[in-house]
């Protein structure tokens, strides 16, 4: 997690054993503004979903509202900092005239053109812009008096003069190698230096020596720019990752993977729960083998589409490079990976070969029961899942803002 801030019920001591530290801060739902803005979103949720668990909380209130953590990422944190800063520099401006200070916080200096006169100053002498240098400087013309702007002088304007085009005479290839040519063109079979000449192995070769993978995690920095411009994400509801800047630069990402020998990535205790094989993956796509990534991912992971726009990433927490540098982006990779076979029409429908004759009932269409309903599918059961609310996805759909 790392682009909002979430509102978890439970006890802080056990939460802050299961969350990546690293990555937030747990705090207690004290400010006015996040109590009023829990309580209605619970009152809401309440509203359409009929919860009796929410309506016990709405009756406790402001009680109940201890129970609950605040996530705050540190990221999320650093770009709240950022605007503030921006917005304390551009309200900052002041001049100082005879002791007192005058500050302009909507002063810019690029709007100076656009304006005629200056803000009138005690003790100041009037100011020309460029805007004022057209107008007559006199000292004997008084302030009640209209002024007119001096006109520029007018250019005299040249006699347009015919101009007339002459085509080239055509080239006529009379006979090329025993052959009849043509006029112009390639028409008559031959073929340019540039493009008789197709090495594909020495285009390949150049390429892949452009990035080293050896010392990729040294030379090649982490791609910071993940989020799409706020400006224009306000106005549509795609996705907020912009998606396009990160596959272009994904394989140098992918190059600075270091393989570590003890890769405490994929480790389901200190990194991924999953188990996913990250390194591995992480190989693939830098040799441009998609297709053997994806099967690698799929190995232990049922929905990378989920978990690679939602997870909070302790795979890059456990990074072994970010004990002294940025960590690999594991998560960018992950997502790459599953929407890539998306676009290609590798995800199909795959029902098993036999069935085992049994039934089983899955309550609930959250991440884990969609997980768990397809591995007893893979098993050969024939699997139900039940869901409470009006719209399956559980998490996904209601605790996602």
């Amino acid at each position: 997690m790392s682009g909002g801030i979430a509102y978890v019920m439970g006890e802080k001591a056990k939460f802050e054993k299961k969350c990546n530290t690293t990555m937030v801060d747990l705090l207690s739902v004290e400010d006015p503004e996040d109590l009023a803005f829990l309580h209605a979103t619970i009152a809401e949720f309440v509203s359409a979903t009929g919860s009796e668990v929410g309506q016990a909380v709405l009756d406790t209130w402001p009680v109940s509202a201890t129970g609950f953590v605040k996530v705050f990422p540190h990221e999320y944190q650093r770009a709240l900092q950022e605007l503030k800063d921006e917005a304390e520099a551009a309200n900052s401006f002041s001049v100082t005239v005879n002791g007192d200070c005058i500050t302009s916080p909507n002063l810019d200096i690029r709007n100076a053109y656009a304006i005629d006169n200056t803000p009138a100053v005690p003790g100041m002498r009037h100011v020309v812009l460029p805007a004022e240098a057209l107008e007559p400087d006199s000292d004997e013309d008084s302030d009640d008096e209209e002024k007119s702007p001096k006109q520029p002088p007018k250019m005299p304007l040249m006699p347009k003069m015919p101009v007339k085009i002459i085509a080239p005479p055509p080239v006529k290839i009379v006979e090329v190698n025993g052959q009849n040519g043509h006029t112009n063109g390639h028409t008559n079979g031959v073929k340019d230096i540039e493009d008789s000449i197709n090495d594909v192995g020495m285009k390949k070769k150049k390429r892949e020596n452009l990035l080293d993978k050896t010392r990729g995690f040294v030379k090649y920095k982490r791609e910071t720019k993940l989020y799409r411009d706020p400006e224009e994400r306000q106005h549509d509801w795609e996705e907020i990752f912009d998606f396009k800047n990160v596959r272009r630069g994904l394989k140098t990402q992918a190059a600075r993977c270091m393989d570590c020998g003890v890769p405490f990535c994929h480790s389901t205790s200190h990194g991924c729960p999953l188990g996913n094989i990250i390194p591995k993956f992480n190989d693939l796509v830098f040799h441009n083998d998609w297709k053997e990534a994806l099967n690698q991912l799929t190995q232990t992971n049922n929905f990378p589409e989920f978990t690679g726009r939602v997870c909070p990433a302790p795979c890059e927490g456990a990074c072994v490079l970010g004990i002294n540098e940025p960590p690999v982006t594991i998560k960018n990779i992950e997502c790459t990976i599953i929407d890539n076979a998306f676009d290609n029409g590798w995800i199909k429908a795959t029902a098993p070969r036999n069935r085992t004759g049994k039934k089983v009932a899955i309550v609930g269409s959250g991440p884990s029961g969609l997980a768990a309903a397809d591995q007893l599918n893979k098993a050969g059961h024939t699997v139900t899942v039940y869901e409470r609310n009006n719209r399956c996805g559980g998490l996904l759909m209601y605790g996602i803002p």
